[in-house]
């Protein structure tokens, strides 16, 4: 790989600022517990502890003017990692009905009988792929792919394959009464199916378009509309949701993915506001919206090369798997992003124009990528 320019290592440097504001320092920042305890440490601890903390700040330069700013900065950083815990803490109930437990019954997971039924979309590759050998082993789980099964996925006990095209709404509808009468109904739903083809708009046709959207959208509409209802009457259920980062920005080459999963976002939200506000036994069903970021999948792999010659990198497609699994393991609604910095840039869109388009500017520096 050829060595990069000053100017390439320019943009990748701005790049990383922009894009990942998340930094170990930012974090340090602010969490309580790190501010907190230096602000006790420099005000309440035992004045032999404090002194010598505070002679050996004045020893390295701090005078007592700049000594009393650092308080005032530790106290007000204290005070916006309080308040963000809080509302970390806020959020967290909110997405779950605000109970602090799952309401209605609860799961069976790792029972003898493996009792609980996980229903996968596009398992037989990526995320999915992945998930079903994790959910494997708490539940049965039944795979619904146009991907032929892969040989490993039929070895495992309790793994079942229907060959679906997401596309065929009428497929989908009469499989998932072939699932009901074969293993019943599903506890877990996972909408993990995606496809994209990075296009330019004008060279992409109205077929490819469609089934984009088909199966990154509008399957999920077809797939809840048949399970929910035995979830209901069961008073149990979670809905993953398999969205994107893209859900927060739309890139060149990527506009009909990127609307898709606005879509898949607006979805999630949507079916949790019904649930609160319409079922009697709404509250008693999770909710949970994935946003994956870059990570090693068939959707990736056409411009990986180029990427990783770029300096991207691709974390693993487990990461996001085992976040999911232990997300429905633990019966809690939410939303994942993986990496888990990818959080603050969901703040992209509140960025004033300029700022988006110096950022996408420099991706397109940083990657190389022209689709």
């Amino acid at each position: 790989m050829a060595s990069s320019s000053p100017k390439d290592r320019i943009n990748r440097a701005l790049i990383g600022t922009l894009t990942f504001p998340n930094s170990l320092l930012r974090y340090a920042a602010t969490e309580p517990l790190l501010t907190g305890s230096l602000l006790f440490a420099l005000t309440r601890a035992p004045l032999q502890y404090r002194s010598r903390l505070v002679r050996l700040l004045q020893e390295k330069g701090l005078s007592n003017d700049r000594f009393a700013v650092l308080i005032k900065t530790l106290k007000v950083l204290l005070a916006v990692g309080v308040a963000k815990r809080l509302n970390q803490g806020l959020t967290k109930l909110a997405l779950n009905h605000w109970h602090l437990r799952k309401p209605g019954t609860p799961y069976q997971f790792g029972d003898l009988e493996k009792s609980e039924l996980v229903v996968i979309t596009g398992g037989c590759s990526g995320f999915g792929y992945e998930m079903v050998k994790s959910f494997s082993r708490h539940a049965r789980v039944v795979i619904l792919d146009i991907s032929p099964m892969p040989e490993e996925l039929e070895r495992i006990p309790g793994v079942s394959y229907y060959h679906v095209d997401l596309t065929d709404f009428l497929a989908i509808e009469t499989t998932a009464e072939l699932i009901r009468k074969e293993h019943g109904n599903p506890s877990v739903l996972i909408n993990n199916a995606g496809v994209a083809n990075g296009t330019r708009l004008i060279n992409s046709s109205a077929k490819l378009t469609e089934r984009i959207f088909k199966v990154n959208l509008a399957s999920h509409f077809v797939l809840i509309k048949e399970f929910l209802p035995g979830m209901l009457d069961a008073r149990k259920g979670h809905i993953v949701t398999m969205a994107s980062m893209a859900s927060f920005m739309s890139q060149p080459g990527l506009v009909d993915y990127c609307c898709s999963k606005v879509g898949a976002l607006y979805l999630h939200e949507g079916l949790r506001a019904e649930l609160r506000s319409m079922y009697p036994n709404g509250t008693c069903i999770q909710t949970t919206c994935v946003h994956p970021s870059w990570h090693s999948t068939g959707i990736v792999k056409p411009y990986e090369s180029e990427l990783a010659r770029a300096g991207v990198r691709f974390d693993p497609a487990s990461n996001v798997s085992d976040a999911v699994v232990e997300q429905v393991l633990a019966a809690r609604s939410g939303q994942i992003f993986m990496p888990r910095s990818e959080e603050g840039n969901t703040m992209f869109r509140k960025r004033p124009i300029w700022v988006q388009d110096a950022m996408l500017y420099l991706v397109k520096k940083r990657t190389g990528l022209v689709f």
